[in-house]
């Protein structure tokens, strides 16, 4: 991911997200998917959940990592940065005002 589309803050969060939305990984950071008991379902879950991750952490600024580094899940990744950066909708009317 080129430096300019890496997530900075609230200003390119909207931008930064539809970004991240064209992947196949989008299950990952809409929901918190189910660990398999079975051998190759739960090897592709845990490459898939590895890759998810790497994305956001490749996909944030330096001074953003540290919100989400210490997270386990994607979802729970994906979340801490909408609860940062995503705002209100009270907050968004606000802006374009």
């Amino acid at each position: 991911m080129r430096d300019q589309d890496r997530l900075d803050g609230a200003s390119n969060y909207v931008i930064w997200k539809f970004l991240l939305d064209e992947h196949a990984l989008k299950t990952y950071i809409n929901r918190v998917v189910a660990e398999s008991m079975d051998a190759n379902p739960l090897k592709k879950y845990k490459a898939e959940m590895a890759k998810a991750k790497r994305m956001i952490l490749d996909g944030v600024k330096d001074h953003v990592v540290c919100h989400v580094a210490s997270i386990a899940i994607a979802k729970e990744m994906w979340d801490a940065l909408a609860t940062l950066y995503q705002g209100s909708l009270e907050q968004q009317k606000m802006y374009l005002e």
